[in-house]
């Protein structure tokens, strides 16, 4: 199956709650909904956001950059939540510690397959233009902005500041309550910060035509996922014995980096667009041979 694919549906599960962007998008052209209609966006509601008898899904944080207040949104974002524990001073035990048994499995596979702004940064890239590669030392970015962006600050200033730096909420759901929100001076309500989020958003979509993905590099929950990396239970097993570093590799990986140098690399989204070569598999530890044998069952390093 082609990652678009299960790209796609990732985006669709996480931002199930449709009825309530068809609403607001009627009421924002002056259609009343019918009454049937109503009931669907009511009930679609409840179970998104809960009521005080039961839980809603946006009680659970979804895998991926995918803001809270997104209009159509089934879950919360990992680093709200966690930003907002350290707001209040207490242990983010289920965001942070979800996202950790994700890694400590698959690493940073839902950066690969599952995040939508990933998907929005892989499909700019397809867009024929010069590319420009951007070093290796990019990718420790996002530590600092995990240990201090979303940690040091938030503790110290009383405000979610990687939400604020975050072009994915903006796309998801500052942009869109502008443009359908029906209240009053919405436009005019407007202040810095929308414009600097804005204008964040606008620079990494056009960096997103002419790199890969350069805003993954500094993306603070690829951080946690990628702690998993070298630990996960599936792992990349290459044949090193075997290859001949034709660096196929390399030019389909999104993160610009070579599997055959560094498999667990703390960079990699382990989308597994490296497994069209024959020399490389995603596959459970016990499959991975010792390190100085280092080749696959099936080839033979005799041969």
């Amino acid at each position: 199956m082609k990652r678009w694919i299960v790209q796609f549906f990732a985006w669709l599960v996480m931002n199930l709650n449709i009825p309530k962007i068809v609403d607001m998008v009627l009421k924002k052209f002056g259609i009343q909904p019918k009454v049937w209609f109503t009931n669907i966006v009511q009930f679609s509601n409840r179970l998104v956001n809960g009521t005080p008898e039961s839980l809603g899904t946006k009680a659970f944080c979804v895998p991926g950059l995918n803001c809270y207040s997104c209009l159509g949104s089934t879950g919360a974002c990992p680093m709200g939540s966690i930003q907002h524990h350290i707001q209040t001073r207490s242990i983010p035990f289920f965001a942070a510690g979800s996202m950790l048994a994700v890694s400590a499995v698959v690493g940073r596979l839902p950066c690969g397959m599952l995040c939508p702004f990933g998907w929005l940064q892989d499909l700019l890239y397809k867009i024929k233009s010069f590319k420009i590669p951007l070093p290796y030392w990019t990718h420790y970015l996002k530590y600092f902005f995990l240990v201090v962006v979303a940690g040091v600050l938030v503790y110290f200033l009383d405000a979610v500041w990687f939400c604020k730096i975050c072009p994915a909420g903006i796309l998801g759901a500052g942009i869109p309550q502008v443009l359908f929100n029906t209240a009053e001076n919405t436009v005019e309500r407007i202040g810095w910060l929308f414009t600097t989020k804005l204008a964040i958003l606008a620079v990494t979509l056009v960096l997103s035509i002419f790199t890969k993905r350069p805003f993954c590099r500094i993306c603070a929950l690829g951080a946690i996922f990628s702690l998993g990396n070298p630990v996960s239970f599936y792992r990349l097993r290459v044949d090193k014995a075997n290859c001949n570093q034709c660096d196929l590799c390399y030019r389909v990986c999104p993160m610009g980096i070579r599997p055959y140098l560094h498999p667990q690399s703390n960079a990699c989204i382990r989308c597994l667009e490296c497994t069209r070569c024959e020399l490389i598999d995603f596959v459970p530890v016990y499959r991975i041979p010792r390190a100085k044998d280092n080749v696959l069952d099936r080839v033979s390093s005799k041969a």
